[in-house]
C-alpha cells in the first residue's frame, strides 16, 4: 500500500483502477481494509491531507437557507461544536460538523456508539417513510463486526448490564416513567490507552497491501457512459491545481453525508439535475439529532448526579472498556404514544474558574484576567497533576506497555474519575453544574435538503446550500423527553432538576435546538426509487457499478450516535462487492 499527495504526482494524470473509493473517513478505509486482499485493485481519494489543516477545512463552507437557525440557536452552534475539532467554524459550516483529512470525522470524534434499536428499523404509521429495506436479523451480524471493529466493551446496551459490569443501578430506581436506562460504549484506541481510536492514524499504521491511497485528491465529477447509466471513473483536483482522472468500473461515495449528495450534483453530464436523480430525491431527506437542553442541576447536585449518569470503567477480557449511563424512551411507550425515538444524557458546564481553562487562556495569550486566571491554576495542583500525567500517557512519554497498565488500573479504581477524564480529553474539569440534554429522533422530511448554491469553493465548484430545521414534531419529542425526566426525577428521592423556561412553559417552538453533527439522509435506502436513492445494496437506482456508503443512506436516523450503524452497512456492502465484482 501506499499513501501519497496528488501533489507529488504529475499535474495532469490518469490512473485505472477496478475500484475507486472516494473519502477516507471511518467508511472508506473500513471498506478499503475489508476489500484488500480479494484480487481488486484499489484507489481511495481523500480530500484533505494526513490530518486537519485550514485550507482543506474551507472546503467544508455550506450556505444555510436563511431563517433556519434562530440567534441563540446559532449561538449554541458555536459554543457547542467549536472545540471538537481544531479548525471548525460556526460561520463556515453553518451546518453540519465535518473534518477532511485521513480518518474523516474520527480525527476529533469522542467515539460514544451504540447500534439503532428494533423500532428504529420498523415501518410505524406515525412516522413517514419508517421501515428499513433490511431486516434486523440480517443485520445484526454486521453490527456486531462493526462494534469488534470499533472495540467497543462486551454486554448489552440496556439496563441490564448493570449486572454485566457488576454493578448496582442507582438507586432509587425510575418507576412509572418512559424512561429507561440505557448505555453507549466508547470506541478505545488499540494504539494509544488514553485516545479513542482513530481511524486514519491506525490505518497508516497497519496499511493493508494492494491499497493505493491518494490524498489532496478531491472528488469533482463523475464519470459514467453518455446515457448516465453506468459508471466509468472519477475527476479529482487538488488545491494546488493538479488534476487526476481515473477509470474504473465501480465507485463508492465514502465522503460524507453532505460531500455524497453534492458530487451527486455536480455530475451532471447526461442528467441535468445530478446522477442518479431522475425522482428529485437526491439531497432530499436530511435528517439529523435535534438537540436541546431540557434542565439543569447546580454545583450542590452535580455529585450525585454526574455519579448515576456518569462514565463507568469495566475490566473484561484484559481490556479496560468504558461505558457512559443514560436514558432512553421506551419503545412500548413511544408505540402507544406514537412518539419518535429519544434520549437523556448529561454533560458539564465548567466553572469560571476551572484551572485548565485558565491555563489555556494564559498559554494563548487570551486572558481578559490573567492574575484570576493565574489564581485558578495555582490552587489547583491536584487536578493540575492528573491532566499532566495523562497528557504524558497521551503524547507517549511513558512506554506503551507501562501507560496501558496505568490507565487500566487507574480506570478500575477510580472508573468514574478517569472515565470522564478519559471523555473530556484526559483534562480533569472543575464543574458549575450538569445539562440535561435531550435528543430526538427526527422524520425524514422533503423539504430538510441540499442543493447547489451560486457561491463557489477554492476549486470552483458550487457550495452545497443546506435548508434544514428541527421541525414541530422533533421539537415536541424533545418536549416530551424533558417533561419525563422531570417527573420522573420529582417522583423519587432524587435532587429537583431546573426545567428550561421552554420545558417549563411547554413552548416546544421556543427550544434552543440545534443539529448534533450527526447528517443522514440525502441518498437514502429505499426499495423505492420514488423515495430513496440507493438500493438494499447501497447501489445508486439506475447506475449500473455506483455504490454509497456513510451516513447519506440512512433511511430514519433514531437517536443513537450513528458511527456503528454506518460501518455495519459498509461492512455489508464491502460482503457485498466481494461477491459481486469481476477481477481483473
Amino acid at each position: 500500500m501506499s499513501i501519497q499527495s496528488l501533489n507529488e504526482l504529475p499535474d495532469t494524470l490518469h490512473l485505472e483502477a477496478d475500484l475507486v473509493i472516494v473519502g477516507g473517513g471511518p467508511c472508506g478505509l473500513t471498506l478499503a481494509r475489508e476489500l484488500a486482499g480479494s484480487g481488486l485493485d484499489i484507489l481511495l481519494l481523500e480530500s484533505g491531507g494526513l490530518g486537519e489543516d485550514e485550507a482543506h477545512e474551507a472546503l467544508n463552507t455550506v450556505d444555510m437557507v436563511e431563517g433556519c437557525w434562530s440567534a441563540a440557536e446559532i449561538d449554541r452552534r458555536n459554543s457547542y461544536h467549536r472545540n471538537l475539532t481544531t479548525f471548525w467554524d460556526g460561520a463556515r459550516q453553518s451546518y453540519g460538523l465535518r473534518c477532511r483529512g485521513l480518518g474523516g470525522s474520527t480525527q476529533t470524534w469522542a467515539g460514544k456508539s451504540a447500534p439503532f434499536e428494533e423500532i428504529d428499523l420498523e415501518a410505524r404509521p406515525w412516522v413517514p417513510l419508517s421501515g428499513w429495506p433490511i431486516p434486523r436479523d440480517e443485520l445484526a451480524p454486521f453490527v456486531s463486526r462493526a462494534e469488534a471493529l470499533l472495540n467497543l466493551g462486551p454486554g448489552p446496551y440496556d439496563g441490564s448490564l448493570w449486572a454485566r459490569i457488576g454493578r448496582h443501578e442507582p438507586a432509587p430506581p425510575l418507576a412509572e416513567s418512559p424512561l429507561r436506562s440505557l448505555f453507549w460504549k466508547f470506541a478505545r484506541s488499540r494504539r494509544s490507552a488514553t485516545d479513542i481510536m482513530r481511524f486514519g492514524a491506525d490505518f497508516a499504521a497497519d496499511p493493508p497491501a494492494g491499497v493505493r491511497v491518494l490524498t489532496d485528491a478531491t472528488a469533482t465529477r463523475l464519470l459514467t457512459s453518455p446515457d448516465g447509466r453506468a459508471i466509468t471513473g472519477v475527476e479529482a483536483k487538488s488545491l494546488s491545481g493538479n488534476q487526476l482522472r481515473v477509470s474504473a468500473e465501480t465507485c463508492v461515495l465514502a465522503a460524507n453525508t453532505i460531500e455524497n449528495i453534492r458530487l451527486l450534483l455536480l455530475s451532471r453530464d447526461a442528467n441535468p439535475a445530478g446522477l442518479g436523480n431522475e425522482t428529485d430525491c437526491v439531497g432530499r431527506y436530511l435528517i439529523d439529532h435535534p438537540t436541546a437542553t431540557v434542565a439543569r442541576f447546580d454545583a450542590a447536585s452535580a455529585g450525585a448526579i454526574a455519579a448515576r449518569f456518569g462514565l463507568y470503567g469495566h475490566r473484561e477480557g484484559g481490556h479496560t472498556h468504558i461505558y457512559m449511563h443514560g436514558l432512553g424512551l421506551d419503545p412500548a411507550w413511544q408505540r402507544a404514544e406514537h412518539a419518535l425515538n429519544g434520549a437523556i444524557f448529561v454533560t458539564e458546564e465548567r466553572a469560571p474558574d476551572d484551572p485548565f481553562s485558565a491555563l489555556k487562556r494564559l498559554l494563548k495569550r487570551r486572558s481578559e484576567a490573567p492574575f484570576k486566571d493565574m489564581f485558578s491554576v495555582a490552587r489547583a495542583p491536584m487536578r493540575l497533576g492528573r491532566g499532566a500525567m495523562a497528557r504524558a500517557m497521551e503524547r507517549g512519554y511513558i512506554p506503551k506497555p507501562i501507560s496501558r497498565v496505568l490507565a487500566d488500573v487507574a480506570l478500575r479504581i477510580m472508573p468514574n474519575t478517569l472515565a470522564q477524564d478519559f471523555q473530556n480529553g484526559t483534562l480533569p474539569l472543575k464543574l458549575a453544574g450538569l445539562r440535561v440534554e435531550a435528543t430526538t429522533e427526527q422524520p425524514p422530511l422533503a423539504e430538510n435538503r441540499i442543493t447547489l448554491s451560486d457561491s463557489r469553493d477554492a476549486l470552483g465548484l458550487e457550495r452545497a446550500r443546506v435548508r434544514w430545521t428541527a421541525g414541530d414534531a422533533a421539537r415536541m419529542n424533545l418536549l416530551r423527553i424533558g417533561q419525563a425526566f422531570e417527573a420522573a426525577f420529582r417522583a423519587e428521592d432524587l435532587p429537583d432538576p431546573v426545567p428550561c423556561d421552554w420545558v417549563r412553559n411547554e413552548t416546544p417552538e421556543a427550544a434552543v435546538a440545534i443539529d448534533l453533527g450527526h447528517a443522514m439522509g440525502g441518498t437514502r435506502m429505499s426499495d423505492d426509487p420514488a423515495t430513496g436513492v440507493v438500493n438494499r445494496d447501497c447501489r445508486v437506482h439506475g447506475v449500473t457499478g455506483l455504490y454509497i456508503a456513510g451516513g447519506s443512506v440512512m433511511p430514519t436516523s433514531g437517536h443513537a450516535n450513528p458511527t456503528l450503524m454506518f460501518l455495519a452497512l459498509a461492512l455489508r456492502l464491502a460482503d457485498h462487492l466481494k461477491a459481486s465484482l469481476p477481477r481483473r
